[in-house]
């Protein structure tokens, strides 16, 4: 499913990331259960906790931010002078038919957390492609 999400630069870094999960669980559909554990080893490697939200309403009046139906993922941290001791992360199950667009958008968006001010740089994304290396060596682990 192929979803603009603005810049082509930005669109061809995310394309890019490699999911470590085994070819054919790639294709495979996501499901709440399966995303919230996946999130929860994002947050592990990373060392940034966030709370997984899949109710977009919810997190739209959680935080006063559109989440707009063609937004794939996104985190709220708070407002700059008051940020939140565990930040928000809303993934729109619509935009992500398939594992590997999953384990795109959640490297992505833990990578934000981690380095915000790298904004969508090709060195944001080489650590987007760290988080998603380091989810895969706790694939191997479990």
């Amino acid at each position: 499913m192929t979803v603009h999400r603005g810049d082509p630069r930005t669109d061809a870094r995310h394309a890019a990331l490699r999911s470590p999960l085994p070819e054919p669980e790639r294709q495979l559909p996501v499901d709440v259960t399966w995303l919230r554990r996946r999130a929860k080893m994002f947050a592990h490697v990373a060392q940034r906790p966030f709370h997984l939200v899949v109710d977009l309403q919810a997190y739209a009046s959680a935080t006063g931010l559109a989440f707009h139906s063609h937004y794939v993922a996104q985190v709220y941290r708070g407002p700059e002078n008051a940020r939140l001791g565990v930040p928000l992360m809303a993934v729109n199950l619509a935009r992500v038919g398939t594992r590997e667009e999953a384990d795109r958008a959640l490297a992505h968006e833990t990578m934000h957390l981690v380095v915000p001010s790298y904004g969508h740089k090709v060195a944001a994304f080489d650590r987007a492609q760290l988080l998603l290396d380091q989810v895969g060596q706790l694939d191997v682990t479990a």
